[in-house]
């Protein structure tokens, strides 16, 4: 019975788990963290598909449109311009000459539409892919009243930054700097030696109990 002032007696079974638990934890937790992070293989985004998206595609249309506008055709002007906006959706120029060729037709609901994308476009291709899709997904969902074609071309707006967001991420992992052999393998010893540091502590506190009971 402890002495009146004196704390409880320690139990010798729950010092020795104490020690047990000190020497073994930390070699454990660093054998298992070094091997999980030697396991890791970064997973490949999946590539992106073009869904007809090409700027090449928009920028021989837009030649196309400006022969067709110096030759006084408006119709085949504005049809190339249409192709250009479907194929890059944020490229100006597509958009600057439908209005042009809107105005020359007298085509107020092109006009509209061509002035509603004209400046939207170059704001959109600054931002983020997803920033970007939502405030085309909104513009789907509730277009101006007086230009309904503004849903169908937003449904469109909306495809283009998802391919683009798809390509962003498969470009970053492509170009991603790739681990070296060393890199890959030299954490194996170091789990390795963790683990042994681990068997070391567990022997040194048997062989510290096995002499303390030989002494008694």
């Amino acid at each position: 019975m402890p002495l009146p002032g004196e704390g409880p007696t320690s139990n010798p079974a729950l010092s020795l788990i104490a020690r047990l638990f000190r020497c073994v934890a930390g070699p454990l937790v660093v054998a298992l963290l070094v091997t999980g992070c030697s396991a890791f293989t970064p997973i490949a985004p999946p590539k992106p598909k073009a869904q007809e998206f090409s700027l090449d595609a928009a920028k021989s249309a837009i030649n196309q449109a400006k022969a067709a506008e110096e030759a006084g055709n408006w119709d085949k002007a504005t049809e190339y311009y249409r192709e250009a906006a479907a194929r890059w959706p944020v490229y100006q120029d597509a958009w600057s000459g439908l209005a042009r060729t809107a105005m020359k037709r007298g085509d107020g609901q092109t006009l509209a539409l061509a002035r509603f994308f004209e400046d939207r476009v170059v704001d959109s291709d600054s931002m983020h892919p997803r920033q970007a899709r939502m405030t085309y997904v909104n513009a789907e969902k509730t277009p101006p009243k007086d230009i309904p074609a503004v849903a169908e071309w937003s449904k469109r707006m909306v495809a283009f930054f998802e391919y683009k967001d798809a390509y962003i991420q498969r470009e970053a992992f492509d170009s991603r700097t790739k681990r070296s052999a060393v890199e890959r393998y030299a954490i194996y010893p170091v789990a390795v030696g963790s683990v042994t540091a681990g068997v070391f502590s567990l022997w040194t506190v048997f062989s510290d109990v096995g002499g303390g009971s030989s002494s008694d």
